[in-house]
Formats: structure tokens, C-alpha cells, sequence
């Protein structure tokens, strides 16, 4: 027999005075994408403080406190919950000292996105939290008519918030802070508000029929956290993944088995059964929460995208009623297991991207795809959104555009098949900055320029003494890497051959140091207001990251029609 989690009654133990405060209906935005171990019992909701990035300054965005819609506690046979109609003290945040706004009534006459770059939507949300408690003390007092009036109220609450958010992503060009705490904002909606508000309403359907057998349990297991989605290496980590129990006002018991996943979507080449995972089986914790932290999933799955979901079977006790049941969490994002980063990392990575920005959509707006591409960047160049070491700009947008489909940001969309030509071109060199040692290093301090023209790369030259150079972005050549370099014959341009990085033993920093012409790195500076540039002693800067000594000259025959230097001046 498998070991069950018994989820009932009060808390038993009384509560020391450095334990914090029970709270079923706790969730962090920001954990909701980064932290892996999200425990609901020292969990407070909120943003971290946002610095200036590529749109500006705003103000710090915190999260919402929540108070209890059930309180867990344990007794001798394990889990326990039980309604709560009133809420427990508010918690103060432990890490940020800048605090929300007070609630009032009338809401200011603000743009969505002053809501978001503010502390609004933090308060819009916190008010409907606010809403939800208040129904479940109705529905627990059998109120029908006054239930049904505040579901109907509050489902178009929900729907409107929801509605804003999508339309934000979708005309507003958003900083990387920005755009990773919206989507913080539409988990938190969907996972517990919507899901928690969908929950109530069947505590109605059991208040209308008085027969609680003749309607859905109001019972939900959703996935309250989720991160590492996209390309990931076969018997890797994959999420973590946090679930919650999650139950309507009626329920007074839940007994749960362990949690298992399965996989939603396979090809028939991908086995679907669950000798494809690794640690699997995980019980409920004392908070109604359970984590996978270490699922692995052990065959590749190169090229498909696949999602998963979670199966536990409970025992639930309404009233004097109980049921047995089985219950699936909503699928998780896709992830592709590769079996090879340096040949599928560039095709997995832009599977994953048209995924997540297109869906089932051809074509979006320009201002929703720069929002999810900057977000898949940054996770390219393993940057944290919420501390980015160097995020896209606009400029940079522009340049993309410019370089494959001959229009800047007057484009107004972009479709699935101008997407792949735009990262069949761009793709490549970012897995070069992923995976090529050194390069992250090198982009992340400004020394490879990337998004840079050929003719900027030659105005800045020309003003630059003879030996000095700049690394950017071929704009002919899929996943290319010019030298653009200051000659004495003039500004001249070389295309990196595959010869002068060939391997580990042979990196880019080494191809530089060897080559005595290249005497001055500029470092790329960026503002709002355009481009900068810093001259270095090359070997100042790279000398720490030399390997050998001398080199090979590129054999590589000239072609005249080529616009690039093949091999370098004597």
C-alpha cells in the first residue's frame, strides 16, 4: 500500500515564537519563476526592488500579502487543514523595506504600465485576494444569493486583469525586469486566483443542489511554481515543480497519496510511461505542498517539445460525504531533453522560444515578440532577469531587423516564418556566447559588440588609432563573427574562420592575443540615448585568459566577391 497524506482539523501544537505564520494562501511572484524551494510556511509575496535598465527608472514593485484560506498544521496522523474565516495577521516583508501603497477604494487613473512599473497591480490583486476570502466566509455561511452575485463580480474581475496583461505584453516594449515580473503577475493569477475563484464557484453548484454527490468536488492540484523549462540535458534536473493542493470552502478533509508525473505530449518514437523519470514519486509536505526537485527525465526527446503532468489520488471527506478521486495538475511548460548540446542546443532553444511567444498564434505584434525573445535571451546567456549582466535594447532589436527583412521597429509584426529566418541567423552566434569559453565572459563585459553595423563599426574605427578593433555580428552570415579592425590601408573587416576557434584548446580570446594587428579592444557601452565606446590595451584585458602562445594562420584561399577579409594582412 502507498503512504497517504492526511490534510484535516486544527493545528495542534502551539506555535513558537520564531515560526512564521501559517498561510495556505501564500505564493511569491518572484519564487513563482526562480526559487526552488518554495515553502508557503516562510513565504512572503513580492518583487524585488527594480533598478534602471533599458527604459529608465521606476519605482520598487512588491508583492501582495496574503492571509489564510486554510490553515495547516499537524497531528499525529499527518497533514492537516481546516476553513478559516479569519484571516491571521499580515505578515511585514523580510527582505524589502520599501512598502505598497495603502488600499483605497479608487484605484488612481493610471496607464497599465504605470501599474506595472508601480506598486498597482500588486494592490488590484491584493483587493481580489481580499474579495475571494470575503466569499469564502459566505459560502460557509450558506449564503447563495450574495455567493453567486460576488462569483459573477469577481469572475469579471479576473477576466478584465487578465485581459490588461495581455494587452500590455502585447503593445508595450518592456524592460526584462518588467516583462519577468508581468509574467509573475499572470501566474499568480491563474494558478490560485482563477483556480481558487473556479473552486468557490463549485461550492455554489453543491449550495444550489444540497447534494454535494451530484456535483464536481471542488478540489484542484495546481502547479504554483515552475523554472527550468525549455532545452535541458537528458537525466538533468528538470522544473523544480511545486504543487498545492487546493480545495473549495466545503471541504473539511483530504487525505492524498503521491504525487506522480507523466508525460502529456510524446512522439511515437518517445516511450510514454513512467520508467522514463527518475525520482518520481514525491509525498504531499505538512504545508499541502509538494516539490519535485530532482526529476529527471532519462531518454532524449530532441526535436519535440513535451509537457508534463502531475496524478495523485485522494480521499475527501465534505461534510459527512466522502469521495474518492483522482486529480491531475495542468500541464506543465515544455521542456526538450537533448542528448546532445553542441549539435541541438540551437534548434531546441528557438523549438522552445516559438512555443512560448507564438502558441498556437502565426504571427504577433512586434512589441510581444521583443517581450519574449529578451526573455529567452537572457535565459541563453544564463542571466537572471531579475539582475541582468546585459539585457537587449531596442537598438538592438532594430539591428535584427534591419539586417534580415530591411525595416527597423516601423515593422509592426512578426511571424513564425520570419522568426526562424531571424534565429537560423542570430541563433548560432548565441550558442557560441553560451557554450565557447570565454565568449559569455567577453559579451557580458562589452568586448564582443554584437549587435553592431558594419558601417558603425567603421565610423567608430576611423576615429580610433591603427590596431584597434571591434567583435560584432556578421550581418550575411548565419551565426557568424566579424573583426572589424583599423588598418593601415584602412577600416577592414574579418569573418572568424572555423579554424581560428576550433576547439576548447583554441578560443576566441587566443585568436586575438596571436594576432599582432589587433592591438586596442573597444569595450560597447550602451545608453538610452545611443552607443559609447572605451579603448583598452588588448592585452590588459585578455592576458588572464591566454592559453597558447602562437598559432596557425587560416588557409582559407580569398574570394574577391567577399565583402570579409579570409585571412589577415602580413
Amino acid at each position: 500500500m502507498h503512504s497517504s497524506t492526511l490534510l484535516e482539523g486544527t493545528r495542534k501544537r502551539p506555535r513558537e515564537s520564531s515560526e512564521p505564520i501559517e498561510d495556505d494562501f501564500s505564493y511569491s511572484l518572484s519564487s513563482l519563476r526562480t526559487d526552488n524551494q518554495l515553502d508557503v510556511f516562510d513565504n512572503y509575496p513580492q518583487f524585488p526592488f527594480r533598478e534602471e535598465e533599458t527604459f529608465g527608472t521606476s519605482g520598487a514593485i512588491t508583492g501582495f500579502a496574503s492571509d489564510p484560506m486554510m490553515s495547516f498544521g499537524t497531528d499525529g496522523a499527518g497533514v492537516s487543514t481546516q476553513s478559516s474565516v479569519d484571516p491571521e495577521a499580515e505578515r511585514t516583508s523580510k527582505r524589502f523595506c520599501v512598502a505598497p501603497p495603502p488600499l483605497s477604494p479608487i484605484m488612481p487613473q493610471l496607464t497599465p504600465l504605470d501599474k506595472l512599473t508601480g506598486n498597482h497591480y500588486f494592490v488590484i490583486l491584493r483587493q481580489l485576494e481580499g474579495k475571494i476570502r470575503s466569499m469564502r466566509t459566505l459560502i460557509m455561511q450558506r449564503n447563495t444569493l450574495l455567493v453567486e452575485q460576488q462569483c459573477l463580480q469577481l469572475r469579471e474581475e479576473l477576466m478584465s486583469l487578465d485581459s490588461e496583461l495581455v494587452t500590455l505584453k502585447s503593445n508595450t516594449f518592456l524592460g526584462a525586469i518588467d516583462f519577468d515580473n508581468l509574467l509573475s503577475l499572470e501566474d499568480a493569477l491563474h494558478s490560485t486566483l482563477m483556480c481558487q475563484q473556479n473552486l468557490y464557484e463549485l461550492d455554489l453548484q453543491q449550495l444550489r443542489s444540497n447534494d454535494p454527490c451530484n456535483t464536481e468536488v471542488p478540489l484542484q492540484l495546481s502547479i504554483v511554481a515552475q523554472g527550468n523549462a525549455g532545452p535541458v540535458f537528458k537525466e538533468k534536473p528538470i522544473g523544480p515543480f511545486t504543487l498545492k493542493i487546493m480545495t473549495g470552502a466545503t471541504v473539511t478533509q483530504v487525505r492524498c497519496d503521491p504525487v506522480q508525473p507523466e508525460i502529456v505530449e510524446t512522439s511515437q518514437r518517445i516511450k510514454r510511461n513512467n520508467s522514463e523519470f527518475e525520482n518520481q514519486r514525491t509525498l504531499f509536505k505538512e504545508n499541502g505542498m509538494v516539490t519535485f526537485s530532482d526529476l529527471k527525465f532519462s531518454s532524449g526527446t530532441f526535436p519535440n517539445l513535451i509537457r508534463l503532468k502531475f496524478r495523485t489520488t485522494v480521499n475527501v471527506t465534505i461534510g459527512q460525504n466522502k469521495f474518492t478521486k483522482t486529480i491531475e495538475s495542468p500541464h506543465t511548460r515544455p521542456f526538450i531533453s537533448m542528448t546532445n548540446t553542441g549539435s541541438q542546443w540551437k534548434d531546441a532553444a528557438g523549438t522552445w522560444m516559438k512555443e512560448d511567444c507564438f502558441g498556437d498564434s502565426y504571427e504577433v505584434t512586434l512589441p510581444w515578440f521583443w517581450n519574449y525573445f529578451q526573455k529567452h535571451f537572457l535565459a541563453a546567456t544564463k542571466q537572471d532577469p531579475q539582475s541582468v549582466k546585459r539585457c537587449l535594447y531596442l537598438r538592438d532589436l532594430s539591428f535584427m531587423l534591419q539586417a534580415k527583412f530591411g525595416q527597423g521597429l516601423e515593422k509592426q509584426t512578426i511571424n513564425q516564418k520570419e522568426f526562424q529566418q531571424l534565429w537560423d541567423w542570430v541563433g548560432p552566434s548565441i550558442k557560441k556566447i553560451r557554450y565557447q569559453k570565454h565568449m559569455l565572459w567577453m559579451f557580458e563585459q562589452g568586448f564582443l559588440a554584437c549587435f553592431v553595423t558594419r558601417q558603425e563599426a567603421t565610423d567608430q574605427l576611423a576615429q580610433e588609432p591603427v590596431g584597434a578593433f571591434i567583435i560584432r555580428f556578421s550581418e550575411r552570415l548565419d551565426g557568424e563573427f566579424v573583426v572589424s579592425y583599423n588598418h593601415t590601408s584602412g577600416v577592414r573587416h574579418y569573418l572568424v574562420q572555423p579554424d581560428d576557434i576550433s576547439d576548447k584548446k583554441r578560443t576566441l580570446v587566443d585568436f586575438l592575443g596571436q594576432n599582432k594587428m589587433f592591438t586596442y579592444i573597444l569595450q560597447l557601452g550602451i545608453h538610452p540615448t545611443g552607443l559609447s565606446w572605451q579603448q583598452y590595451d588588448k592585452d590588459k584585458i585578455l592576458d588572464k585568459h591566454y592559453k597558447r602562445p602562437s598559432s596557425k594562420q587560416s588557409k582559407t584561399t580569398p574570394i574577391s566577391t567577399n565583402p570579409y577579409d579570409m585571412q589577415l594582412p602580413v
